[in-house]
């Protein structure tokens, strides 16, 4: 019925990693030696890395963890090198020092964490990538019923208090129509469907 709220995920790495262009040039020097982190096969983290490492020229190996929790582990240990978390799990650990954001996925910089770089403005062209919270409906619904149920939507998640509540969780508010919904899954499944098929991804 209505896209809620977005958000980009964060490209993290251990503290006392490289930033901006130099983490890149790192990760292309080290080749496959350095590892990613992801909350399993086929999770928006895994099909986003492999659309960075295709824009970034890098070639991490993947090492799928049971959820992010773990992932964040295996970074703060320095047992993989980068990981793409959404920002409500990531901020936390990069504003208490603990890792480092090298930037974020969207296709520039995010009201959600404005302080950092998208990704483009450290070298990595072509790149945009959103996870997002929707509230669907069955098709029976009548389209009057889904229309105005996405209108009462998004007035009431763009109330200040609302919108605000939702920012602080690491989300921005969109309150889409139901055809603004279809569009965005239109568009991100056939972004993600070519991904799965050039690299096999197979649960």
């Amino acid at each position: 019925m209505s896209l809620i709220a977005v958000a980009p995920l964060v490209l993290c790495a251990p503290a006392g990693s490289p930033v901006g262009a130099a983490f890149f040039a790192a990760a292309r020097q080290s080749g496959t030696l350095w590892n990613h982190g992801t909350p399993g096969v086929g999770t928006v983290a895994h099909l986003g890395m492999e659309l960075l490492k295709a824009r970034a020229d890098i070639a991490p190996v993947h090492v799928p963890y049971p959820g992010n929790p773990q992932v964040i582990t295996a970074l703060l240990g320095n047992q993989i090198q980068m990981a793409l978390l959404p920002p409500g799990l990531a901020m936390a650990q990069v504003r208490a020092g603990r890792l480092n954001a090298i930037g974020v996925t969207s296709a520039g910089r995010s009201s959600v964490v404005p302080e950092l770089p998208s990704l483009s403005e450290v070298g990595v062209p072509n790149l945009q990538l959103e996870i997002w919270n929707a509230v669907a409906a069955p098709n029976s619904l009548p389209k009057a019923h889904v229309n105005r149920l996405a209108t009462l939507l998004g007035e009431i998640v763009r109330r200040d208090h609302i919108r605000q509540k939702i920012l602080a969780q690491g989300w921005q508010v969109v309150g889409t129509s139901s055809e603004g919904l279809r569009r965005r899954i239109a568009i991100d499944t056939a972004a993600m469907s070519d991904v799965i098929r050039r690299h096999h991804i197979r649960p």
